[in-house]
């Protein structure tokens, strides 16, 4: 027995964004996240690849919607991949290269890094899942 629909004449039912669109989002931004870290070096070619994608994605009007939430979850990438990096630290840190020399570095402690993504990323889902909560 088919279900009637409940929605009065001239409402819509809201669907969802396509995954593709979050995707989009979380993207560009982990792309300016490690534009912005390595501005020095590959930054300033990726921070004109995140504005094209910026720009991109607010004049495509099927990625103009809440899925741009996202971005700010994919600016938790390059934090995580400084606290990946420094996840020995904080000190000095010394390996045994394959070749038998050893290397010391100085490392920063990860967990500045690690509580901005973890920020950032609670904040992405958060958002995310109350505007899919809300009518």
């Amino acid at each position: 027995m088919p279900q009637a629909s409940h929605a009065r004449a001239g409402q819509t039912s809201h669907l969802p964004p396509p995954l593709w669109t979050y995707l989009w989002w979380a993207a560009t931004g982990a792309i300016v996240s490690f534009g912005v870290v390595s501005i020095l070096t590959i930054g300033v070619f990726l921070l004109p690849i995140g504005l094209v994608l910026v720009i991109a994605g607010v004049a495509w009007k099927a990625s103009r919607n809440e899925s741009a939430i996202a971005a700010v979850g994919g600016l938790a990438a390059a934090p995580l991949y400084l606290a990946w990096l420094n996840r020995k630290g904080p000190g000095t840190v010394c390996e045994t290269l394959p070749d038998g020399v050893n290397s010391c570095s100085e490392r920063w402690s990860p967990w500045p890094f690690l509580a901005v993504a973890a920020i950032l990323l609670i904040v992405s889902i958060a958002a995310a899942s109350r505007r899919r909560r809300s009518p």
